[in-house]
C-alpha cells in the first residue's frame, strides 16, 4: 500500500482542518472530521452537467447529444446487475442515499451514523460501475417525463427556467436539467454508455467526507486505492452567447402574478476567483433589492412586494447569471423599477459602505448557522480548482470593501444583457 499524503487545510474562522489529497489516478479526495455530530454525509461530484451535451471528446471527435442525458444518467448509475438498486444496499446499511444533477455537476450523496467504509464502497460503486440495459433505459424514460411534468406544472419552476431559456436561447441551458419531451425521448443506451465513458473519470471526480469518522481509518482506506494513472480530461467548452428574448409572458393557474429579471454578462471571467465574486455579486443585490434595502421596504410596506422575493447568482468560467424573483401585483412598475435600479447601481442610495457592513455581517451569520448542519457542507462544498470554496467565505466577508463590490459590479453589469419574464393569472 502506497500511502496518501493528505495536505491539512486549517480555517481559523470556523476552527476546522480539512485534509485534501489527490490520489495517482487523479481522484481528489477531501476530509472533514467534525466529531461533535453522530452522522457521516459522504458525497462524490462528477464534474458533468445539463449544460454538458456538446464536447469533443478525448478523441478528438466532436459529438452531441440528447437535453437531459446527465439527468437521466444520474437515475440510471443506481441499476445493479440483475435489476438490483444500489439504493436498496444503502438502506439495508442504515443509511440514505440521494443524487442531483445541476448545470455543470453531478453528485451522488449518503448519509450514516455507522458502516461509513461499506458506505464508501457502495458510494464508489455508484460512480465507477455501468450496469444498465437497453430495457431499462425505455423504463426510465416514463419516469423521467413524469418528473419533467410536475416541474413545469409548479409556477416558480416554470418561472426560473423560462427564463433562463431567454437568456441562453439555442443553449442547453435552454431546456429544463432534465431535458424535454423529445430529448428525453431521444436518449439511447450508447448516449449514456459514451457520457460515463467520457465524465466518470478519477481526475473529474471529487469525493468529500464530512462528520464523525475515524480519520485514519478513512485515510488508509483512499491509501489502499492510490492506484492507476490519470485518464485525460474532457475539455469543457462555454456556453454559446446569442441575442436574449428580453420580454415575455405567459398565464397559469396562479393568485399574484410572478415576475423574474434576469442579468447575463457578457463579459469574460478571465484568472477571477469564481466564488469570491459571486459572494461580492450577491451582496451588491443584496444591498439593492434586499429585505434591508430602502427599496424593499418601500416596497412591501407599500402592498407591492411580499417576502417571496428571492435571488440567484450563478457564477463559473462557462455562464454567468443572476435572477431575482418574485411575487408582485405590479410586475411592468416593478421591473422598471429594477432593471433601472440595476443600470444605475454605483449611484443607488442603498449601496454604501454602511449598508455593506450590515449585509456582510447578514451574511456571516447565516454561514455559521449553516454549519451547524452537515447536510448543507457535504452539498455546498466543492472543490474542482484552486479556487476559494465555502470555508474561505469568512475570511472574503472580513476583507472585502464596497470598492470590491462594486468593481464586480462594473464587471458583470456594464457588459450585460436583462429579460424579464411574467406569468400573469389566468
Amino acid at each position: 500500500m502506497t500511502r496518501v499524503t493528505f495536505q491539512e487545510k486549517y480555517y481559523p474562522a470556523v476552527k476546522e482542518t480539512l485534509y485534501q489529497a489527490i490520489l495517482k489516478n487523479g481522484l481528489t479526495v477531501s476530509l472533514l472530521p467534525k466529531n461533535d455530530f453522530n452522522e457521516v454525509y459522504g458525497v462524490a461530484t462528477v464534474q458533468v452537467g445539463s449544460v454538458d451535451t456538446g464536447f469533443t471528446a478525448k478523441d478528438g471527435k466532436k459529438k452531441s447529444y440528447p437535453n437531459g442525458i446527465a439527468h437521466f444518467l444520474e437515475h440510471k448509475l443506481f441499476e445493479r446487475e440483475n435489476s438490483e438498486d444500489i439504493m436498496a444496499a444503502f438502506t439495508e446499511l442504515g443509511a440514505e442515499s440521494n443524487a442531483f444533477t445541476s448545470f455543470t455537476n453531478t453528485s451522488y450523496l449518503f448519509s450514516t451514523s455507522d458502516r461509513v467504509i461499506e458506505c464508501l464502497n457502495l458510494l464508489e460503486e455508484l460512480v465507477t460501475s455501468f450496469h444498465i440495459t437497453e430495457e431499462s433505459v425505455e423504463r426510465e424514460k416514463d419516469i423521467i417525463q413524469q418528473e419533467r411534468e410536475m416541474y413545469w406544472d409548479d409556477p416558480d419552476s416554470c418561472l426560473f427556467f423560462k427564463t433562463l431559456a431567454n437568456l441562453y436561447p439555442k443553449t442547453p441551458l435552454a431546456s429544463d436539467i432534465v431535458g424535454t419531451e423529445k430529448s428525453i425521448e431521444a436518449i439511447r443506451l450508447e448516449d449514456l454508455r459514451d457520457n460515463f465513458d467520457e465524465f466518470y473519470t478519477p481526475i473529474n471526480s471529487h469525493i468529500f467526507l464530512v462528520g464523525n469518522f475515524e480519520l485514519e481509518l478513512i485515510q488508509d482506506y483512499f491509501s489502499n486505492r492510490n492506484t492507476g494513472n490519470p485518464i485525460d480530461e474532457t475539455p469543457r467548452e462555454k456556453v454559446a452567447l446569442h441575442p436574449v428574448k428580453k420580454v415575455e409572458n405567459i398565464r397559469m393557474d396562479v393568485a399574484s402574478p410572478k415576475l423574474a429579471i434576469g442579468v447575463r454578462t457578457n463579459t469574460e471571467m478571465g484568472d477571477m476567483d469564481c466564488y469570491r465574486y459571486g459572494v461580492l455579486l450577491k451582496a451588491l443585490f443584496t444591498m439593492m433589492f434586499g429585505w434591508t434595502s430602502k427599496r424593499f421596504q418601500n416596497l412591501y410596506e407599500t402592498g407591492k412586494l411580499d417576502s417571496s422575493l428571492s435571488l440567484e447568482v450563478e457564477i463559473n468560467r462557462r455562464f454567468n447569471f443572476l435572477m431575482l424573483t418574485m411575487d408582485t401585483k405590479e410586475p411592468v412598475g416593478i421591473s422598471h423599477q429594477f432593471r433601472k435600479a440595476i443600470q444605475n447601481f454605483v449611484t443607488d442610495p442603498d449601496v454604501s459602505e454602511e449598508h455593506l457592513d450590515l449585509i456582510k455581517s447578514e451574511i456571516y451569520g447565516e454561514f455559521i448557522h449553516n454549519m451547524n448542519s452537515l447536510e448543507f457542507i457535504a452539498t455546498q462544498y466543492q472543490s474542482h480548482t484552486d479556487e476559494s470554496t465555502l470555508f474561505d467565505l469568512p475570511k472574503i466577508i472580513q476583507e472585502i470593501t464596497l470598492e470590491d463590490v462594486l468593481e464586480v459590479g462594473h464587471h458583470f453589469i456594464d457588459n450585460s444583457e436583462i429579460v424579464e419574464y411574467t406569468i400573469f393569472p389566468l
